[in-house]
């Protein structure tokens, strides 16, 4: 029987055509940015676009001023920065946490779980923004007024409130994102409130405000689970999306200037209507 002889070469051409990754772009009218990420089960898509946004900006702010403010939670959010070694200069990076446990055996939980994370990126201890450990009302006063002490050139002032280069985000398929709960007390006050960082009610924690979120220079949040389509679909969709206190997540808007991102996938996003 005749061999048959395969150039290995064609074995890479063909799999590099094979994970061929086709995202696509949606403005609102209302300026929010939606990628709708073509997902593929071998790789991490969404989490890879995060991580090119993220290094993107930051070495965008790094070059531009000499330093890079970011706000981040904990869980699939933070995981994928670990992939960011060698690509940002992190002794130029400021990690500050956009909701954290203060009170009882939960306090610095989002700190914990991305440690390892801080640890791979050789993050200066000081460059590490801890939220103190201490009853929620006093620590969201504390830590607002370390942010608002900040140089400039790490963090900015934009319509009176603090403004972060990026405020990283997940949410929830009820539309919570940090630890903006619909209807809570932190987000009730919104829009129109003049603090960054709130006492989060019933979870004996912080969390940042809407309108600090409103006033970051940009603003990544990821949804990409097909539990979270309808989510998606009121949060991007429905005209009163700003101003309604059943879905944080949508109330995160352009109006201080943010560049506000959603990063979807085909599944999160297949109930949005035709735009």
């Amino acid at each position: 029987m005749m061999g048959i002889s395969i150039d290995s070469r064609f074995i890479v051409v063909l799999s590099l055509v094979w994970v061929t990754v086709v995202n696509s772009l949606i403005v609102l009218p209302d300026g929010r940015r939606v990628h709708i990420i073509k997902n593929n089960p071998l790789l991490d898509n969404v989490g890879d676009f995060i991580i090119s946004r993220v290094e993107e900006l930051a070495n965008a702010a790094i070059e531009e001023k000499g330093a890079f403010s970011m706000t981040i939670g904990s869980g699939t959010t933070v995981k994928p920065l670990a992939a960011l070694a060698g690509r940002v200069d992190f002794t130029k990076v400021h990690i500050f946490f956009g909701n954290e446990r203060t009170e009882g055996d939960a306090a610095g939980k989002c700190y914990r779980s991305g440690s390892e994370v801080f640890e791979s990126l050789c993050i200066p201890e000081g460059n590490l923004h801890r939220v103190p450990e201490r009853t929620a009302e006093d620590a969201a006063e504390a830590y607002e007024a370390e942010i608002r002490n900040m140089p400039s050139e790490v963090v900015g002032v934009k319509a009176g409130l603090p403004s972060f280069d990026l405020c990283l985000l997940g949410s929830g398929v009820d539309g919570h994102c940090a630890s903006l709960y619909p209807k809570s007390s932190q987000v009730v006050v919104s829009p129109g409130n003049t603090h960054a960082y709130l006492a989060a009610e019933g979870k004996g924690g912080i969390t940042i405000s809407i309108d600090a979120l409103n006033a970051a220079r940009n603003v990544l949040l990821s949804a990409g689970k097909v539990s979270q389509s309808d989510m998606a679909r009121k949060c991007l969709a429905w005209s009163n999306a700003a101003t309604n206190h059943n879905l944080p997540a949508g109330m995160i808007s352009t109006s201080l200037g943010a560049v506000v991102e959603w990063i979807l996938t085909e599944e999160s996003a297949a109930d949005l209507p035709a735009m």
